[in-house]
């Protein structure tokens, strides 16, 4: 391309024209950079100094000046190479750019066709499942669980539902933990789902099991008799899977029960320093409840029948709550009829304020040292009596370390509410009527004694 062609309309020149004017003037300002003395000398730009290189004056450089470096042009071959790989590439990226725009616009349409299909079908899908769930309501008591699959599923207290899904899956009751979350949040079930046990089995379907774990926990009723012991407590509650007995026994002794007042502060020699507080009724109880749960549920019963004004006797016996317990509880073990609780109550009571009489002889107390040392004997020998054991009242003075059992609001009022009599002695009558003798002295208590085994001969 000539000089000229400088000169021309640039929207008459090709596009390997301009790029090539675009390139030489660059060519020519790399020039001009380097070299700085081209602008300090008039001279150099002078046409007129144009000529025999001889005839032109010598150029002399103090020390320091930098002299003008002269750039290689680049060969007509290789700014030819360079022009058609230039033009190449802008080819290429045209097409390319060309190919990107339409091809984004394809691939954007394609994914809005499928996401329209895809909202179609989901409608449809949901359409034809609410009509199914409406005309074909699952109730709780119309789903089958398969025996030979059967499992307890336990759902803690504030637990999310991801996180019961995620049990569902580990059990393998489910497949599909994504389409589980989806349902249970279209059904409406998130945050409905009950803490406790529940019994599912394989091949259930997932709106059984949202109805299921939906439903109330599974509950069992336990009675405990008047008269229990902590222990037997224990078993019973294992017994009806409510919980471990040993879990029962060790929470006994480790459970916050700061708030409740009429318990005794220190355990002392009693097996349990909630012995005779667990207040015999029957209860419900769920599957696999927390031990510390179900303590406190019996001392709130206990809380419920131990009134305020409760505490008022007790003061005016010169008793503490636990006393008053303690004795009640001899008196459970002891009386067969209602009409003689407060007159056993009294006994144990005359004895306990008498110079003499320290001890109780309660034979109940007796039968539960035994216990203790793993004695299943139910009859009393002379050597029983004499077993050293602080719960034995036979050898220690005045009442047990605790209450032998829990008793009932009956021999509770009858501790608090026992007529005043001067009895010290009383033997069971014979003749299976459940009543006893009572005597004021020793003497009039052997005589009972004799007579009833002359009886029972």
């Amino acid at each position: 391309m000539s000089g000229n062609d400088y000169g021309k309309d640039d929207n008459k020149l090709s596009g390997v024209q301009k790029y090539g004017r675009k390139m030489r003037e660059r060519e020519l300002e790399r020039s001009y950079t380097y070299s700085p003395s081209r602008n300090k000398n008039p001279e150099a730009d002078n046409p007129a100094s144009e000529g025999d290189p001889e005839t032109l004056p010598k150029k002399t450089y103090s020390p320091g000046t930098p002299r003008p470096v002269k750039l290689k042009q680049p060969s007509n071959q290789a700014r030819q190479q360079r022009f058609a790989f230039e033009k190449n590439k802008t080819r290429k990226e045209k097409k390319n750019s060309r190919f990107s725009t339409h091809g984004r616009a394809a691939i954007i349409a394609v994914f809005v066709i499928l996401f329209i299909v895809l909202l179609v079908f989901s409608a449809f899908l949901s359409y034809t499942y609410l009509v199914d769930r409406t005309e074909n309501p699952i109730y709780f008591d119309e789903i089958d669980l398969d025996p030979e699959t059967t499992v307890k599923f336990k759902i803690e207290k504030g637990a999310r539902t991801s996180e019961i899904v995620e049990q569902l899956e580990e059990m393998e009751l489910i497949k599909n933990s994504f389409i589980f979350k989806l349902l249970s949040k279209f059904n409406g079930y998130d945050s409905t789902y009950k803490s406790g046990v529940h019994y599912l089995s394989k091949g259930l379907t997932y709106d059984e099991i949202m109805t299921i774990l939906s439903s109330p926990p599974l509950v069992t009723n336990v009675t405990f008799p008047e008269g229990f012991t902590t222990l037997q407590m224990a078993e019973r509650l294992e017994a009806n899977n409510v919980c471990k007995a040993a879990d029962f026994l060790k929470a006994i002794n480790s459970i916050d029960v700061s708030s409740y007042s009429f318990l005794p502060q220190e355990k002392g020699d009693r097996d349990y320093i909630l012995d005779g507080y667990l207040f015999p009724d029957t209860y419900e109880f769920e599957i696999d409840s927390n031990p510390e749960t179900v303590l406190y549920k019996l001392l709130n019963r206990f809380n419920d029948i131990f009134k305020t004004e409760y505490f008022g006797r007790c003061e005016k016996l010169g008793l503490s709550v636990d006393q008053v317990i303690t004795i009640a509880s001899l008196v459970e073990k002891e009386a067969y009829l209602d009409s003689e609780r407060d007159t056993i109550a009294r006994v144990y009571y005359n004895r306990l304020i008498s110079e003499d009489l320290k001890m109780l002889q309660c034979d109940a107390t007796v039968l539960y040292a035994m216990k203790r040392h793993n004695i299943t004997d139910t009859r009393i020998t002379a050597q029983d009596i004499e077993l050293d054991d602080p719960y034995n009242t036979y050898v220690y003075e005045g009442l047990p370390p605790g209450p032998i059992c829990s008793p009932s609001e009956k021999s509770i009022l009858a501790v608090i509410t026992m007529d005043s009599h001067d009895y010290y002695y009383y033997v069971l009558k014979s003749d299976g009527s459940g009543q006893h003798i009572f005597s004021r002295t020793l003497e009039e208590h052997k005589a009972a004694v004799e007579s009833q085994k002359q009886t029972g001969d």
